[in-house]
């Protein structure tokens, strides 16, 4: 999905068509004040797995909307805030979001493309363009809080849009309530397996993610960094890990738990009916305790979050354990490796299941 790049498809709109989930905001134009909108039906959220090039079906319509026509829709919007699941990646967080997708009730968008974008753009702007980049935001917050009635809208983003984390805790947009956060993570050891079973993925994403998430926080000032690409695909990882947990743990140092909900990939995976009535409250998302039983005995627990396929706990653990007997020596070198890093900036555990020591 690729909206503005010369392949639009011309699609008649209203607004109030515009005011609802069927036009999938996919982009902007900053400069020239457009948005870029795809049209979707609620089958493409449930069967994506990804809102990015991997979106499915591939969205035939494509229309652009200036910022006065944007503004119009919003201004007769009724303000209801999403749920938000940030991550670290590589700890189950697309079958976390599975999980909690239950169409009449739910909304999930997993990894919508637009957040991606709106990251990027926030990490590149300069300390005049603050105003306009408030203003920017909050219409594309507003434009993904948009769902089907009486469906709770929740949003998973790449954990490459994390940066916006703050912005939209901190009043993003203003005026409309509060958005709650999940956030999910998991410790380093099962981070390390869970990238020795994706390598091919993490080699190419590495890089490109680091250079990225480096740039959030104060880490890189805070560590005794070597040249990235002086290290090997564990030691990126570490630090991957390493620097998106010192972000969030700034986030969540900075607010009470009334807005922000730590998980750890541990507990999911281990007590997933728990953790995810524990979710739901927290969440306001009102779904029945039988039909969250269901989804672990029979649903998308049971489920390949992005195949389809049957999969559950115990052949993921058969998995991970036979990751990390094949690969035991890496993973002690490379959690050798990190004891400096964690001595020097330690995070904290997010549940007493998660381990987190080296």
């Amino acid at each position: 999905m690729n909206p503005g790049s010369g392949g639009e498809t011309k699609a008649h709109w209203t607004k109030a068509e515009l005011a609802g989930p069927d036009w999938l905001l996919a982009g902007f134009d900053e400069e020239r004040e457009l948005f870029q909108f795809a049209r979707v039906s609620r089958g493409t959220y449930r069967d994506s797995a990804f809102l990015d090039h991997r979106i499915e079906p591939m969205p035939e319509q494509v229309i652009t909307v200036t910022r006065t026509e944007v503004d119009a829709v919003l201004h007769e919007l009724q303000p209801c805030p999403a749920g938000y699941i940030f991550h670290t990646a590589f700890c189950a967080s697309t079958l976390l979001a599975s999980c909690l997708d239950h169409p009449a009730r739910t909304l999930v968008l997993r990894e919508p493309m637009v957040l991606t974008h709106l990251a990027r753009r926030v990490r590149d702007s300069g300390s005049g363009e603050m105003r306009g980049l408030h203003r920017l935001t909050t219409r594309v917050i507003r434009l993904l809080d948009r769902g089907y009635p009486p469906e709770r809208v929740l949003i998973k983003p790449s954990n490459f849009a994390n940066s916006l984390a703050s912005g939209i805790l901190n009043g993003v947009p203003p005026g409309v309530g509060s958005h709650k956060f999940v956030v999910l993570s998991n410790g380093l050891r099962n981070l390390l397996v869970s990238i020795l079973k994706k390598p091919d993925e993490a080699r190419n994403l590495m890089p490109v993610f680091l250079r990225s998430l480096l740039r959030d926080s104060d880490y890189a000032q805070r560590v005794d960094l070597p040249p990235l690409d002086s290290l090997d695909l564990l030691q990126q990882s570490v630090v991957f890990w390493h620097c998106q947990r010192h972000f969030f743990q700034r986030v969540l140092c900075a607010l009470d738990d009334v807005r922000v909900l730590p998980v750890s990939m541990e507990s999911f995976l281990q007590q997933p009916l728990q953790t995810l009535v524990t979710i739901n409250g927290f969440l306001g998302l009102g779904l029945d305790p039988e039909l969250i039983a269901g989804t672990v005995t029979g649903g998308a627990f049971r489920r390949h979050s992005k195949a389809g396929t049957v999969y559950g706990p115990e052949q993921q653990k058969r998995e991970a354990n036979a990751v990390a007997k094949r690969h035991g020596a890496e993973i002690e070198r490379a959690l050798t490796w990190a004891k400096p890093l964690l001595r020097s900036l330690p995070v904290e555990p997010f549940s007493g299941l998660e381990e987190t020591s080296v």
